[in-house]
């Protein structure tokens, strides 16, 4: 029943994003939307109170399906770190791209709306993404670069949004592929800079937590869950212990990892899932490491539940 309910949540949403994208959200209607998705108005209803949930939840949409698809490609095997990073910028060119004329839409259709607007609707999104950009450099530079992390981050948002411009230059022999790379290339040429030079950062990462902008550091050196999830998979399937708790503990994170790819996943489940792979009690530092990751979760991305 669940699964079914977030199928189609889902399916009210992808609906919802294409109608926004080319009537406006302001020129399309809850009923219009209740009817392409074959369903009633009040049905419709019981999935989103209003049209602005509804539009609220299709930039979480957004953001999800850029994670998921980054996720796999943080579990690919074979590849290196700075291949993976250029393939996830490609993956960022191709989303933006996929959903640029609903944000338009979004800021034509409502004047009053600033891009800040839309900026915050993607907040806690955003606060992920810093904590998985500052991981990820860590990664390929060293961690001498993370001092320098919060400026790269702002470089590279500013060029993302130059090349999605560009990509709709009538004439520019661009493609997605292409700037991804070149993209990759400078942020190579800025890292190697900074750490050559060692230049006081421009503003400490000390500041940016004071000012509430970034998490706590603690929040910065956990994996993503699903990719631990993955690793313990892995090692349950090899340890010695009976039939019964393996099975259990695997259904357990079968559970786990549905429940974070969905669009607003339930702290109770994640918490019961938990408790159940503790009880079993295998898995050792990655069975910790995933309690590790998922309190980070529930803490700082996911709101308390009533």
């Amino acid at each position: 029943m669940a699964d079914k309910a977030t199928e189609k949540r889902q399916q009210i949403l992808s609906t919802a994003l294409q109608l926004f994208s080319t009537k406006g959200s302001a020129g399309t209607s809850m009923q219009e939307i209740a009817e392409v998705c074959g369903m009633s108005k009040g049905s419709l209803y019981l999935h989103f109170k209003s049209k602005e949930e509804l539009e609220r939840s299709i930039y979480e949409f957004i953001a999800h399906r850029i994670w998921d698809a980054f996720v796999q490609v943080e579990q690919q095997t074979g590849i290196t770190p700075r291949e993976q990073l250029r393939k996830q910028a490609e993956i960022l060119l191709v989303h933006f791209l996929e959903v640029r004329e609903f944000l338009l839409r979004q800021l034509f259709d409502s004047p009053g709306k600033h891009p800040m607007d839309v900026e915050r609707c993607f907040q806690s999104e955003l606060v992920q993404a810093q904590i998985w950009f500052k991981n990820k450099l860590c990664t390929v530079y060293g961690e001498d670069i993370e001092p320098y992390t919060m400026e790269i981050a702002m470089f590279v948002t500013g060029m993302l949004g130059s090349y999605i411009r560009f990509l709709f230059v009538p004439g520019l022999p661009l493609n997605v592929g292409t700037l991804a790379s070149h993209l990759v290339t400078m942020l190579e040429d800025v890292a190697a800079s900074l750490l050559r030079r060692r230049p006081e950062p421009l503003v400490s990462l000390e500041v940016w937590e004071s000012m509430g902008l970034i998490p706590p550091e603690k929040a910065y050196h956990t994996r993503h869950p699903l990719v631990v999830i993955k690793a313990l998979r892995t090692e349950l399937k090899q340890l010695p212990m009976n039939a019964a708790d393996r099975s259990d503990a695997l259904e357990s994170l079968d559970v786990l990892e549905r429940e974070l790819v969905d669009l607003q996943p339930r702290r109770a489940v994640l918490k019961g899932m938990l408790a159940n792979l503790v009880e079993i009690g295998q898995g050792g530092e990655l069975l910790e490491e995933l309690r590790s990751t998922l309190q980070s979760v529930t803490d700082f991305f996911l709101p308390a539940q009533k």
